[in-house]
């Protein structure tokens, strides 16, 4: 049974090209400079977008939309030509966590893409009539490369649609609800579908790849303040069904120890793979990681060919 090749990506490869990081971009939007700094704040990153917007997260979201949106044009050469990289290992589909648009315009060899070109590229399943605004699990993004689509899915909404960002405590306990709602309704047809038909359930939600494919999990920190994220491994640890394995790459220079995520991982199943950043090269990191994934999709493939004979 075709188990999907699933990429979760996070902004770590932006990082490495000297994009905002998480902390920067709640600074940029920080109502109180003057007396915090996001990078000191020792509240959980959910909590630190309510104390500096002072809990007007999604004005402070609308009114970065120009600046997140393109964040995903005029990149260097180097690094439209790792993402596509990626984008050529033949995954089933991809979830980012970013608001940004490197993804399409790396498969798409654009310098920019604007607005009206992604409207058109946007695509629903059928689970649902209509194309989401906010919490954007049903909804994703279709665009070509080398001849195959690639689906990807912005899981934290996208800069064009500031309503869909997701950011804040609010916003993630509520999406979590979401994710919630989706699961009570799946109930048990992962297993059934299985058992009676031999088939696999179809992506009818982000929710469904996450929980059913083989997931690879690159320049993404999994932090603990991701509760949503936490709780669909420890649901997919659970599950009864056949489901993929999960894969975690630790990107870290020499010698620092997240040991109590890193545990917390092996706990949920997932098998990380520790790649060091030797004098602070983290575009040679990234780059040997996407040589490891594109070697354990070709692996994971073939055997899923190999069981059918």
């Amino acid at each position: 049974m075709k188990k999907p090749q699933i990429l979760l990506i996070g902004n770590g490869i932006n990082r490495a090209f000297h994009s905002d990081s998480w902390n920067e971009l709640l600074n940029s939007v920080n109502k109180h400079s003057d007396r915090y700094d996001a990078e000191e704040l020792r509240c959980p990153e959910t909590l630190k977008a309510i104390l500096v917007t002072e809990d007007n997260v999604d004005k402070a979201l609308k009114s970065k939309k120009a600046q997140l949106a393109d964040l995903g044009t005029d990149k260097p050469p180097e690094q439209l030509a790792l993402l596509q990289r990626l984008l050529g290992i033949g995954f089933d589909g991809i979830l980012t966590t970013n608001y940004s648009y490197e993804l399409e315009t790396a498969a798409l060899g654009a310098d920019k893409i604007s607005e009206s070109v992604l409207k058109r590229c946007q695509r629903h399943t059928n689970e649902i009539k209509r194309c989401e605004a906010n919490f954007m699990l049903h909804t994703y993004n279709s665009v070509m490369y080398n001849g195959a689509e690639q689906r990807i899915w912005h899981i934290h909404g996208e800069a064009r649609k500031p309503d869909s960002m997701i950011l804040g405590h609010y916003y993630y306990g509520t999406l979590l609800g979401k994710i919630l709602d989706i699961n009570k309704k799946r109930g048990s047809s992962y297993y059934n579908m299985q058992k009676n038909n031999g088939e696999q359930h179809s992506i009818d939600a982000w929710t469904d790849a996450f929980i059913l494919g083989d997931l690879y999990i690159l320049g993404f920190g999994f932090g603990f303040a991701e509760i949503e994220m936490w709780w669909l491994l420890n649901r997919k640890k659970r599950e009864r069904a056949r489901v993929g394995k999960t894969y975690f790459y630790e990107l870290n220079p020499p010698g620092k120890n997240n040991a109590e995520k890193l545990d917390l991982l092996e706990l949920m199943k997932a098998k990380t793979v520790v790649l060091d950043v030797e004098n602070n090269d983290w575009k040679g990191a990234y780059s040997r990681a996407i040589d490891d994934i594109a070697g354990k999709v070709r692996k994971n493939k073939n055997a899923d060919r190999d069981s059918k004979k």
